[in-house]
């Protein structure tokens, strides 16, 4: 039996409210103990164990490891983009120990060999443990729903067709009635493909900048739909990229009635807006859902605090660097975020006053955890759970740029900005990987 001692430490473990000085004993790939305790405890009272790894972490935050619900790789089909192992890798460098991908890969991940074929890759890459979120209906085209419970026997975490091409409203219906036996999430991009077409956030600033824009209403009406389907099947409907006041209100509502609906929104959305896109006219500002206004921000923030968006996710998709340097309006969306998502929380939230540090890693741990099912063994540091730990400088105060991220790509919409909190190791399953700014 081999073990880890984490020692002075602040301990922060938002499901078992802890927020204290303690230390924390992982054996084997459990955590065994959250106590004050010496090494000579320790060898006293585990007789079997053979060797001790003693990790010194005064000054820094011992937090269960992060779980991000939205990483989107390229493999199977468009592994120039990120392949599952340098996710697995980039998220360790964010303070994530486990990840959901997304299964907009090509072929989809529609299938029990595409869920095997995710999960052993990323057992494979030895890294983050990378868990698939499948597709509802076959190739996402919104017909013919998936094989539902062969797919959540072979690993399925969650089901989402993921940005379709066309609306299907019969498909998504029938599919959160089919996955509500089986006691998952219905995953739902809440945009309405007919009415976001556009380029950025449409208004004022997208006037100015003379790109068209994709209206608030695509998001919320999508979202109220989703929320009346979820009320009429009893599914678990997860709202994610939440980026607008009434799609946080249409959520808030649905909560009210009784609907089963937790919220999500990505963690670049809370730190830029639309005029920055307008001002910089740069590819890297390019996302899906589109930067909103500061009111929409305000509304997020609002949403955290009062429990109505449940997680913070990453949305990381990297693109390569000769597809974002097209003219705006033909660059492909997406941005990188797994190693900026847990500074732009501690920034934007924490150093803000908007959230305590126990409230913002909640939604970045236990209450993922929850979504995915996954709670009873990640999201936490209750004994018994997964060796998965993060190791946080909250203090570290760094600049996001290029050759400051370990991402294979390098598109991320915070290049240039100052956040102040970044993680310094973490242990994933019981084994230590130091990030780039190490131990």
């Amino acid at each position: 039996m081999d073990g880890i001692l984490i020692q002075g430490g602040r301990v922060v473990d938002p499901h078992n409210g802890i927020d204290a000085e303690a230390d924390v004993l992982l054996l084997d790939d459990k955590v065994a103990a959250v106590a004050r305790m010496t090494e000579a405890d320790v060898r006293n009272n585990h007789r079997g164990l053979e060797r001790l790894q003693i990790l010194n972490a005064r000054g820094l935050v011992v937090a269960p490891g992060l779980i991000d619900l939205r990483v989107h790789v390229g493999e199977p089909g468009r592994d120039a983009e990120e392949t599952i192992a340098s996710a697995a890798q980039t998220a360790l460098h964010g303070g994530f120990t486990t990840i959901a991908v997304m299964p907009d890969t090509d072929p989809p991940l529609d299938n029990v060999a595409g869920a095997l074929f995710v999960q052993r890759q990323g057992e494979r890459a030895g890294f983050a443990q990378v868990l698939p979120v499948c597709a509802l209906t076959r190739s996402r085209a919104g017909e013919e729903l998936c094989e539902i419970g062969q797919l959540v026997e072979a690993g399925a975490v969650a089901f989402s067709d993921e940005q379709r091409p066309a609306d299907a409203p019969g498909a998504i219906l029938r599919g959160m009635s089919y996955v509500s036996m089986f006691d998952k999430p219905v995953i739902e991009v809440a945009q309405d493909p007919g009415l976001a077409g556009g380029a950025m956030n449409a208004g004022y600033e997208a006037a100015l900048a003379g790109v068209p824009g994709i209206a608030s209403v695509a998001e919320e009406l999508m979202v109220a739909r989703a929320c009346m389907f979820a009320r009429e099947t009893g599914c678990h409907y997860h709202a994610a990229l939440l980026t607008t006041r009434n799609a946080v209100r249409a959520v808030k509502r649905a909560r009210k009635l009784g609907v089963r609906v937790t919220g999500e929104t990505c963690a670049h959305y809370l730190a830029l807006t639309d005029a920055e896109v307008r001002k910089a006219y740069d590819t890297n500002l390019k996302v899906f859902p589109p930067l909103r206004t500061a009111d929409d921000i305000a509304w997020l923030k609002r949403g955290l605090a009062e429990g109505v968006i449940d997680c913070i996710s990453s949305g990381h998709r990297g693109v390569a660097p000769q597809d974002k340097e097209l003219e705006f309006g033909a660059a492909p969306f997406g941005a990188v975020g797994l190693e900026t998502t847990l500074g732009v929380a501690l920034t934007h939230l924490v150093g803000t006053g908007t959230l305590s540090l126990s409230q913002a890693l909640a939604k970045l741990t236990i209450n993922p955890a929850r979504v995915l099912r996954l709670h009873t063994r990640k999201g936490s540091l209750t004994p018994g759970s997964d060796a998965d730990v993060a190791l946080i400088d909250p203090g570290h105060t760094w600049t996001v740029a290029p050759d400051s991220l370990f991402s294979l790509r390098k598109n991320s919409p915070l290049l240039g900005a100052r956040l102040t909190g970044r993680a310094r190791a973490v242990i994933a399953r019981g084994r230590l990987h130091a990030t780039t700014q190490g131990l």
